[in-house]
């Protein structure tokens, strides 16, 4: 099991909102529960009332809707039909008395156990449900992963647009990815996950070459890395897509996630498109990374570096001298005056000489001779002869 734990990201203020909002989290979380447990003490006494009872009239008291009734009838159908029927159903009226039992089972758990949360779960286009199934979890473990990349993403994000803007941005993720699961599949949701996604999918635009920790955990083996952003992120959102195609299960709702996630993505692109977010000069976002790849900045041609392409151009035209031997030269020597004065030592200067500009001296693959400032290194340009595509190197 892969497990986040922290991103590389300077945060210039601190995510008050965001910390705010995991604090509602837990706080809404622990409601929930406390109302779970009253109503399970009383699970027993309910059941035996509804004992009797036909499941129309269950379904009636507890507001249960004809089409969610269908729903949990198929389920049980479905379950029941995988069962060996020789072995759990010696007659046909013991299959249909255990389908009415289960149906009865679940009726009570979904809507009298949350009798009081109901209303708040996503099931059908209702704003009680909209705005209310991001604040709700199926359980510790769904909450607490949750709540760790919130933490992780959530911080970093509400840092980098303010605390301001933060509230609507999440409260938007989580109607677009509530909206999407309507859209696509249906049925009840519940889970901040989906406007998480969007927070996730923010990050991926504005901070796509940051790195993740990851701790690999197969217990009692624990071992820590870091992972590009980009390359973690994208390996969950194939995650999801792959769940969205095979039909879903397991009680994840991949289109939620996907439609946040989109969401996300598209609000951090047109946020860095009209200047509500500022990138600093050691960041560099996904915007910024597709530019350099559609419109590569030219090769910088200075004097200098045309001057040694002159000389290089001239070589080539310059015609070869003979070799002359040595013994074909004359000699003549010269005599030199035993009372000639001494050679004046030369001065040495005392002021500080400039320091060389530092440049990278480098050839394309055309011949071109090229120089660029150091500061350049490791960028793309564009050669000026040939106009490809090259690296300039370190050094």
């Amino acid at each position: 099991m892969i497990i986040p734990a922290h991103v590389d990201v300077p945060q210039d203020r601190l995510p008050i909102v965001n910390w705010l909002i995991i604090a509602g989290t837990i706080a809404v979380f622990v409601l929930q529960t406390l109302s779970i447990n009253e109503r399970k003490a009383q699970l027993p006494a309910k059941t035996k009332e509804y004992e009797n009872k036909s499941i129309e009239d269950m379904a009636k008291d507890f507001g249960v809707k004809d089409k969610q009734l269908k729903e949990i009838e198929k389920s049980v159908e479905k379950t029941t039909r995988s069962m060996d029927d020789a072995v759990l159903f010696k007659k046909a009226d013991q299959r249909e008395q255990f389908k009415e039992g289960l149906i009865k089972e679940i009726i009570l758990r979904r809507y009298y156990l949350w009798g009081e949360i109901r209303p708040y779960i996503l099931d059908g286009l209702t704003l009680k449900g909209l705005f209310g199934h991001m604040w709700l979890h199926g359980g510790i473990l769904h909450l607490l992963g949750n709540m760790l990349f919130l933490w992780i993403f959530g911080n970093a994000i509400c840092a980098k647009i303010g605390n301001l803007r933060y509230i609507p941005v999440y409260i938007g993720m989580g109607l677009i990815a509530g909206i999407s699961h309507l859209i696509f599949v249906g049925g009840g949701v519940l889970g901040a996950s989906g406007a998480i996604n969007g927070i996730v999918g923010m990050f991926l635009v504005l901070f796509p070459q940051n790195e993740i920790t990851c701790y690999l955990v197969f217990f009692p083996y624990i071992r820590g890395f870091n992972v590009s952003s980009a390359w973690m992120i994208l390996f969950w959102l194939v995650f999801d897509i792959l769940g969205a195609m095979l039909g879903g299960g397991g009680g994840v709702a991949y289109f939620a996630h996907l439609g946040g996630f989109a969401g996300g993505v598209v609000l951090a692109f047109l946020m860095l498109k009209y200047k509500m977010v500022t990138m600093e000069r050691y960041e560099k976002s996904l915007l910024q990374i597709i530019e350099e790849y559609r419109h590569p900045a030219p090769a910088e041609v200075t004097p200098s570096s045309q001057y040694y392409d002159y000389l290089s151009e001239t070589a080539k035209e310059r015609p070869e001298l003979p070799l002359v031997p040595i013994a074909a030269v004359p000699f003549e020597p010269k005599t030199i005056s035993t009372f000639a004065p001494p050679a004046q030592p030369q001065a040495i200067p005392l002021e500080p000489q400039k320091p060389k500009d530092e440049f990278i001296r480098f050839a394309c693959t055309c011949g071109k001779r090229l120089k660029m400032p150091a500061k350049y290194a490791g960028k793309t340009g564009k050669c000026p002869q040939c106009n490809g595509r090259l690296k300039i190197p370190d050094r």
